[in-house]
């Protein structure tokens, strides 16, 4: 029937596949709405942080689901604990250990390096889940929709996103003086190390999809990060 005039609906089968289907996707972004909404409220489990099922965790150290609610005092507790912790990632920063810009010949040496590293730090399609950066960084994905609304998940983000700016900043400067390089007029190393940190998660989308270039099956993922980490470092330095 169609709930504006309570007519069977005259749309076409595919039609009516399509408008039920866009209705659903609505619901789905309201309820998140609602959700992220309550987050900032009170503390509350969202995504797959709500169906962590303690009696499942209890068991795999050889213990009964009483010994997480003795420490969290319900299983709810325990989800929100777990997000919490999964979605502060500052201490995985902080131990990043980049390349050495001493270790390379030449600055673009160092940048391929570089985002060598970079690559391999992020997700890989196909892995075996494991507590590192790569797979939190890909589980904080599943929070990201609740971030349009709510602080709570938003705000860990951000912490992290100046972390991690700062960091690449100070790497930067002492490449720059290493090989003998400066930046553009009118840009700063604020602006390169946002640029970079942007073109990292971005690349890391992809990582999760596959393990080989989009667009090229010859070549692996590393190699779009590599080549696009070339053509924004050339575009923003030149010799002093």
């Amino acid at each position: 029937m169609d709930a504006s005039s309570g007519r069977r609906s005259t749309l076409p089968k595919p039609a009516a596949r399509r408008r039920y289907v866009e209705i659903g996707e609505l619901a789905v972004l309201e309820q998140i709405q609602r959700d992220s909404e309550a987050l900032d409220a009170r503390a509350i489990p969202v995504g797959p942080f709500a169906r962590l099922d303690a009696n499942a965790v209890a068991a795999q150290d050889g213990k009964t689901r009483g010994a997480i609610t003795n420490v969290f005092g319900s299983q709810a507790a325990f989800q929100v604990a777990t997000m919490e912790l999964a979605l502060s990632a500052g201490d995985w920063i902080a131990a990043i250990e980049y390349p050495k810009p001493a270790a390379y010949a030449t600055a673009d040496d160092w940048v391929d390096a570089f985002f060598e590293h970079e690559s391999a730090r992020g997700p890989r399609h196909g892995a075996e889940p494991a507590v590192d950066y790569a797979m939190l960084w890909a589980l904080w994905l599943s929070a990201v929709p609740y971030g349009l609304w709510s602080e709570t998940i938003g705000r860990p983000s951000l912490e992290e996103h100046k972390e991690w700016t700062g960091l690449l900043a100070e790497l930067l400067r002492d490449v720059l003086d290493h090989f003998g390089l400066q930046l553009q007029e009118g840009v700063t190393v604020t602006d390169l190390s946002s640029a970079i940190e942007n073109l990292v998660e971005g690349a890391w989308l992809n990582q999760c999809f596959t393990t080989r270039h989009p667009l090229d099956d010859s070549e692996p993922i590393s190699t779009a990060l590599v080549r696009a980490g070339r053509l924004l470092w050339r575009g923003a330095v030149r010799p002093r």
